[in-house]
């Protein structure tokens, strides 16, 4: 074979290999490009998600809170007032105390201890329905403990009597208390991890710590 011919065809399988590496890096590099924009992508969408389900779930801790910074409110005083109307059916007659004012101290005291009733029911319902939304299962079983050993209260002052009851009623209106201290930590776990939720919602954080405190101030109180 002419050399001229050997080396003309050597030059030109020399361009076409050399074709092939570049094709071959490009196309290399392109899959690349491609399997880390798809990565992005991915993590982006898991972000976005992640962003919505903790939008949506401090949505639900802060109704939540304020759920139970208004059963905290009346909690103590319904309990105290239905043990003292519960009392006052028992009592006797003296000199001192006849059975017509006794009659007429129990209905007010009905009168009083029904509306508290009625308000620390709703709330607790609240309570218990806002605790079967998206919040974690930890915190859900601490909530709805806490709210079932309140609930309980009733059919212990109605089968224990009211000493019974306000023995009980210190127990159960701390584990309201421990259930609101967690339901506000994981609030703040949110705010500090995700910032962007930060944004608008810090006005609404302050005005549920507010009931809170008034919360703790009335129950508190001798």
């Amino acid at each position: 074979m002419d050399l001229q011919g050997v080396s003309g065809l050597w030059t030109a399988g020399s361009f076409l290999l050399g074709q092939a590496v570049i094709f071959g890096g490009l196309l290399i590099n392109n899959r690349a490009q491609a399997r880390r924009e798809r990565l992005a992508r991915d993590a982006e969408r898991t972000r976005a998600l992640a962003d919505r389900r903790e939008t949506f779930e401090l949505t639900h801790l802060q109704d939540l809170h304020g759920a139970l910074s208004e059963l905290l409110l009346v909690a103590e005083d319904n309990i105290k007032a239905w043990c003292w109307w519960h009392r006052l059916g028992s009592s006797r007659p003296t000199r001192a105390l006849s059975q017509e004012e006794i009659d007429r101290r129990r209905a007010e005291v009905e009168t009083e201890a029904t509306a508290l009733d009625e308000s620390a029911r709703a709330h607790s319902e609240n309570v218990n329905r806002l605790a079967g939304l998206v919040i974690p299962d930890g915190l859900r079983r601490k909530v709805v403990r806490a709210r079932g050993l309140y609930e309980q209260l009733e059919w212990l002052l109605t089968e224990d009597g009211p000493d019974a009851a306000e023995s009980a009623l210190t127990d159960a209106v701390d584990r309201l208390h421990a259930a609101q201290r967690a339901v506000a930590e994981r609030i703040r776990e949110i705010y500090v991890s995700h910032e962007p939720v930060t944004a608008t919602p810090p006005s609404r954080l302050r005005a549920v710590g507010r009931r809170g405190a008034v919360a703790c101030r009335r129950t508190s109180a001798p």
